[in-house]
């Protein structure tokens, strides 16, 4: 995909990225980690680094004007764990309802792209299905196309 994107940095195991997200509000440093819940399966967390707590905050909301190049930088890394985790699936789910619409809006946008490389199921009424556009999933699992 050939979205604006922030350039990222990551750890050895390509779970951890690190970016800042540049706006009005100034610099803002973004954490995105891919962490194993159970063998073969990770869920993605993002949130606002505080420097405070030593952890990110994955119920933030910066307002920094940059949602769409946020987003995808996101899904950037996706494509990049995949790289080194070519056998995993991801599970994703907004920390709110607000957060989950929103990661529906940027597959719904980049469906025809993302439709070529990856598989993604949706979690409605207690189940998973293939992944629909324009219906409303409570969750998301993601896998590379073989």
């Amino acid at each position: 995909m050939q979205l604006d994107k922030y350039p990222v940095k990551f750890d050895f195991r390509h779970e951890v990225y690190l970016f800042y997200s540049d706006g009005p509000k100034g610099l803002i440093k973004k954490i995105i980690m891919y962490q194993m819940i159970e063998p073969g399966l990770f869920n993605l967390s993002f949130g606002d680094w505080d420097d405070g707590a030593q952890w990110f905050k994955d119920f933030s909301r910066s307002n920094n004007g940059d949602r769409d190049k946020v987003l995808a930088t996101v899904a950037s890394t996706v494509f990049d764990f995949f790289a080194f985790h070519p056998n995993a699936k991801i599970f994703a789910k907004g920390t709110t309802p607000a957060k989950t619409r929103l990661y529906q809006m940027g597959i719904n946008v980049n469906w025809k792209e993302i439709s070529k490389f990856l598989e993604i199921h949706g979690y409605i009424n207690g189940g998973w299905e293939k992944f629909k556009r324009y219906k409303n999933y409570d969750a998301f699992i993601i896998w590379p196309k073989k």
